[in-house]
């Protein structure tokens, strides 16, 4: 691994000892579907949001403690990001965002912080101090509880142990890296897949090493459209925020499990060209003060 690598990977992920999360499972209903979901545990499915979670200050929403300033929703498609946007985050700004600080629902951490002193309470690590977004929060026309965070485990079950569909030859398709409509990201594959006619065999399926490259799978919106209808999820690479600073936007993406270690770190899902880490142990002193992507899920019935 070269150095630069090395550096990106303490900048994005965090470790901790022990899975902790602000979760009432009782608020989350699991919901039947037909869709083809993702498991995440043994006799655990999720299917994902549409697209990430975006924040503006402006308007209100209802939460768990009534109504809170601010509305969510969900990106308009799988690819889409903010980018640029997310460097005037601030008290003020009234600008949509979608690289969020750690746990920054409302409960303690406004969804628009920039300030990494918001982690320094040591008290504040464990499972009081995460409201989980969409537990927290009603996201759209979804009432709080419909959506949750996946948690650190479940990020590495995901992308590392789940049995899946064999795509093109390999067994337990799980995820490929890809350009999609021109962003660079991460295919997430569910448990059972079918690969459309239309679409051509896809390259470095669960390859984790740094011959490899997003521009390996290239689709456009049509072929976009066939892979997304099929079940396949999209993770764009939107980079991550320390302050109003901002790195790697459409090189890199950073997500956050709701996994904490010390007030001051976090669990989060890396990629990069070439590199897919769930679970690495790379520990930051000022980890959950960054803002990463957030994208839910909801418990779905086997």
């Amino acid at each position: 691994m070269t150095i630069v690598a090395s550096v990106l990977m303490c900048l994005f992920t965090a470790g901790c000892d022990r899975e902790e999360s602000y979760q009432e499972p009782s608020s989350i209903p699991e919901q039947v579907s037909t869709t083809p979901a993702f498991s995440v545990a043994e006799g655990r499915r999720v299917l994902f949001s549409p697209g990430n979670l975006q924040y503006c200050s402006i308007g209100s929403h209802s939460s768990v403690e009534g109504t809170a300033s601010g509305l969510f929703r969900f990106a308009e498609h799988q690819y889409d990001f903010l980018g640029q946007a997310n460097a005037l985050v601030s008290d003020t700004n009234s600008g949509w965002i979608d690289l969020f600080t750690w746990g920054s629902s409302g409960w303690h951490v406004a969804p628009c912080s920039e300030k990494d002193g918001d982690y320094d309470i040591e008290s504040l690590c464990g499972s009081e101090v995460f409201a989980d977004w969409g537990v927290y929060n009603a996201i759209g026309f979804d009432a709080h509880g419909t959506w949750r965070t996946l948690t650190r485990d479940e990020w590495d079950y995901l992308v590392n142990h789940r049995a899946a569909t064999s795509i093109d030859g390999i067994d337990s398709a799980r995820y490929a890296e890809a350009t999609v409509c021109g962003v660079k990201g991460l295919i997430l594959f569910p448990d059972q897949f079918s690969r459309p006619a239309s679409i051509a065999p896809i390259a470095n399926i669960n390859q984790n090493n740094f011959a490899i490259s997003f521009n390996d799978n290239i689709y456009n919106a049509e072929e976009w459209s066939s892979l997304e209808k099929a079940g396949a999820v999209f993770l764009p690479a939107a980079g991550f925020r320390g302050g109003t600073w901002l790195s790697t936007v459409g090189e890199g993406g950073s997500y956050w499990a709701s996994t904490c270690n010390t007030a001051r770190q976090a669990y989060a899902l890396l990629f990069i060209d070439g590199l897919v880490n769930a679970s690495a142990e790379c520990t930051y002193e000022k980890d959950r003060g960054y803002g990463r992507s957030v994208r839910l899920v909801r418990d779905v019935q086997r």
